[in-house]
């Protein structure tokens, strides 16, 4: 058959994005009944079951076929990200997808009780008539919302697009009117802001369409302001379009972005584009609601050594969507594809995991900044962020954790370093022997043997042969931190 579809793969189907102003999200996760469908119904399921047969991932048995009702489809479709969406339904999916609003682009907050501007949206109604931050909002419409709740004033700024308000503004001591006139808006998908002298963090609220453009024209302002390092935030980020993904890590690194594998067909590395074009020392933080496109730029940067990670393990969706228009009306959403890291690390179901794991949310920030510090010293010459780690643990714990230098190579020691990266070494199934986790894989410590190795799919290899006793430590080659780990200074 000749397929039609949007030429974009989708990683999210759970994408919903909440903002102050009237932000449409995707309201499209169930399947309409029988009765909602048009007459064409046997028509547009007969159309469905050809989707099915040729490019779902997960092909359906034969005895699932023919689909007599939309919830035959329901029981055929074997993942959630799966659907059948209405114009609808649809249209709103994508406006969610590239953070469309209907309104005048203001962020508000409640402070000391009165509803305040956080900020506007830049080239939005409010942003043009120079509406700004601090700014208190005393009526809407000349109804007074003092004492009112941020969901009451919310609903009185927000209505059609063409529709006029007024605004009735105190800033400092003078109260003026604003006559606006709501709009549809897109949200950019990129910000930034400066931490430190020379340290921008880099949020990347999803990956709509145009997101590596907006990406690209950050860089050249953060670059122009003399940069120095970045953090970049995607906790929270439900991920996009697979092709913006990949375009936006290939701003930053060469190389293998993924690994892909459609049904009936064999693993394809998916490359970079050209050279990368920004060097600079990275950190990316993540979290558990950290998913699909977003996971693909974190695996991306973390194995092709751009950027350490830092935060919780991620949401765990590796696998792609594409959106079909149907000849009947409508559109499905279907699993064509599934995806893994560049040194093909399983996403689905896993997730990826970060070099540091740090729970609270309120540390994480704090984290990046320092790695950031200790990874520019060390561009200086002035050690590795792990000495750098470890001397700061030697003055809380008051014991020697200082690496030693062997035969011209510098070896670390295994508890303390695993310690500094939020994992711990546990006893294992006997004397002598311990285990701890690192990117799903199991390893395996023989103090007797002065080895380690690693067990995966109950395959094992040896990966160290240089474990080195020492007072009661064991301590590990730099090479294996490095390249087994991937603890290494990612380099510009």
């Amino acid at each position: 058959m000749s397929a039609r579809k949007i030429p974009r793969y989708f990683f999210s189907g759970f994408l919903a994005l909440a903002l102050v102003l009237t932000l449409v999200t995707a309201t499209c996760l169930f399947f309409p009944s029988s009765v909602a469908l048009a007459e064409n119904e046997r028509e547009l399921l007969q159309e469905i079951e050809e989707y099915l047969q040729n490019f779902y991932l997960y092909a359906p048995g034969e005895e699932a076929f023919p689909l007599r009702s939309m919830e035959d489809l329901y029981r055929a479709l074997r993942d959630p990200y799966s659907y059948y969406l209405r114009e609808e339904q649809f249209r709103a999916f994508e406006e969610s997808l590239n953070r469309t609003l209907y309104g005048v682009g203001i962020y508000l907050e409640i402070k000391d009780s009165f509803i305040s501007v956080v900020s506007t949206v830049r080239e939005s109604p409010a942003y043009r008539a120079g509406i700004k931050s601090g700014d208190v909002i005393m009526a809407v419409d000349g109804r007074s919302v003092t004492g009112a709740s941020l969901e009451e004033v919310v609903a009185l700024i927000r209505g059609e697009e063409g529709t006029a308000v007024v605004l009735t503004i105190r800033r400092q001591e003078n109260i003026s009117d604003f006559d606006l006139v709501r709009a549809k808006l897109k949200l950019p998908s990129v910000d930034y802001t400066w931490e430190e002298d020379g340290l921008a963090c880099v949020r990347i609220y999803n990956f709509g369409a145009e997101s590596a453009r907006e990406m690209a024209l950050v860089m050249e302002e953060l670059a122009a302001a003399g940069l120095r390092g970045l953090i970049f935030d995607l906790r929270a980020n439900q991920g996009g379009y697979f092709n913006e993904a990949v375009e936006m890590a290939s701003l930053f690194s060469g190389g293998v972005m993924l690994q892909v594998k459609e049904r009936d067909s064999s693993w394809q590395e998916i490359k970079a584009d050209g050279e990368k074009v920004y060097s600079y020392p990275a950190v990316v933080l993540i979290n558990r609601g950290t998913a699909s496109a977003a996971e693909i730029f974190s695996a991306a940067l973390k194995d092709n050594r751009i950027a350490l990670l830092v935060g919780e393990v991620s949401y765990g969706k590796g696998t792609m969507q594409t959106i079909f228009e149907m000849k009947q009306g409508g559109y499905l959403k279907l699993t064509t594809a599934e995806f893994v890291s560049p040194w093909g690390n399983i996403i689905e179901g896993a997730g990826v995991e970060p070099h540091f794991l740090v729970p609270a949310e309120e540390e994480q920030l704090s984290w990046a900044l320092q790695l950031l510090e200790y990874m520019l010293k060390q561009g200086r010459g002035e050690g590795t962020f792990l000495e750098a780690g470890l001397r700061q643990m030697h003055g809380q714990q008051g014991k020697s954790l200082s690496p030693l230098e062997i035969d011209g190579e510098t070896y670390f020691p295994l508890r303390a370093t695993l310690f500094l990266t939020g994992r711990v070494i546990q006893s294992g199934t006997g004397p002598g022997m311990y285990s701890f986790f690192w990117e799903n894989r199991l390893y395996l410590l023989d103090i007797q043997k002065k080895a380690i190795t690693w067990r995966d799919k109950g395959k094992e290899r040896p990966v160290c042969e240089k474990v080195v006793l020492r007072e009661g430590s064991t301590y590990v080659p730099r090479s294996f931190l490095e390249e087994e780990l991937g603890l290494n200074n990612p380099a510009p």
